[in-house]
């Protein structure tokens, strides 16, 4: 079972961004030790190359080996749009996992 199958089953708190809704998971309060569990990581650096702009999941599948992780990368730089807000060049948290 992928890790989005195992959060398929959680309600989320919606949002609207440019005009449509999102689901945005550091809202809802059962969510909520995301924020101290993502405060307890260490983190490496990395600036967004070329090719992985808005896209978290060929992020994760370049640091951790799978694409399944777009969403830790995305929690750990408060990014709610990743189209908008990974863009080459920019400086991002890749949180260091076990």
């Amino acid at each position: 079972m992928s890790l989005n199958d195992r959060f398929s089953k959680f309600s989320f708190t919606s949002q609207t961004h440019k005009g449509h809704t999102i689901k945005n998971i550091l809202t809802n309060s059962k969510w909520e030790y995301l924020k101290d569990t993502l405060g307890s990581y260490d983190y490496n650096l990395a600036l967004i190359p070329n090719g992985m702009e808005g896209r978290p999941d060929l992020i994760s599948n370049s640091i951790y080996k799978t694409p399944e992780l777009w969403w830790l990368i995305c929690a750990a730089n408060n990014v709610i749009d990743p189209f908008e807000e990974l863009t080459s060049g920019k400086k991002i948290k890749i949180p260091i996992i076990g």
